[in-house]
């Protein structure tokens, strides 16, 4: 099997385990939540654009990636093959994060924005350490996606899309988790990062390297 046809049975291999950590927060709330899991989907009609804006074009370069069209050779990165393989490792990374979050979330996935009735606040897991570990993995799938495909246009237009979408929806979530916890949310939030681990100074005061 050549390289780049490889690289592509992996990309599709990821696409699986990827949507069945998605697919198992999703059932799990669905068994719990019942019909019920709709009345929480109210997603911010910015973020709609944004991704139908942005992802548009990340399918063009995918498909022409997966379909080899060559119809954007410009778009193309001659990488060493050590940076190919570099990109299957990211893959693999963002995948056991994308589970760890997953099975942590459990039940109280959403899928938009909102909250469910019965929603619980999950500080267990990779929440332990970040309010938000979904954004935290999704800018390593832009890296998995420039480094397998050698295409720095799909890998840039990922990072874009998924930081945007990160940095708009992470304050609104989080006033709907006060509005919903009060205090207990605001206690979570001083002892955790955003979107990177908040570190603790010997006898000095926890900092973090990103906004709270």
């Amino acid at each position: 099997m050549q390289s780049e046809t490889l690289f592509k049975v992996v990309f599709g291999i990821w696409v699986v385990l990827f949507l069945g950590a998605i697919g198992y927060a999703h059932r799990k709330a669905m068994r719990k939540h019942g019909s019920r899991f709709a009345q929480c989907a109210n997603e911010y009609k910015p973020l709609v654009w944004i991704r139908v804006l942005l992802g548009f074009p990340l399918w063009a370069f995918l498909i022409d990636w997966l379909a080899s069209t060559g119809w954007f050779p410009w778009a193309s990165v001659a990488l060493p093959m050590w940076a190919r393989w570099t990109g299957v490792g990211f893959g693999v990374v963002v995948v056991g994060l994308m589970w760890w979050t997953m099975i942590a979330l459990g039940s109280n996935y959403r899928g938009t924005m909102g909250l469910h009735p019965n929603h619980e606040l999950v500080t267990h897991g990779p929440y332990r350490f970040v309010r938000h570990p979904m954004n935290a993995v999704f800018p390593l799938v832009s890296i998995f996606l420039f480094l397998l495909s050698a295409n720095w246009v799909l890998g840039a237009d990922a990072l874009i899309l998924i930081g945007t979408i990160s940095v708009v929806r992470a304050p609104i979530e989080e006033r709907q988790l006060i509005e919903r916890f009060g205090e207990e949310y605001r206690a979570y939030m001083r002892r955790t990062g955003r979107f990177l681990p908040r570190l603790r100074r010997r006898g000095g005061p926890s900092w973090s390297g990103n906004s709270s």
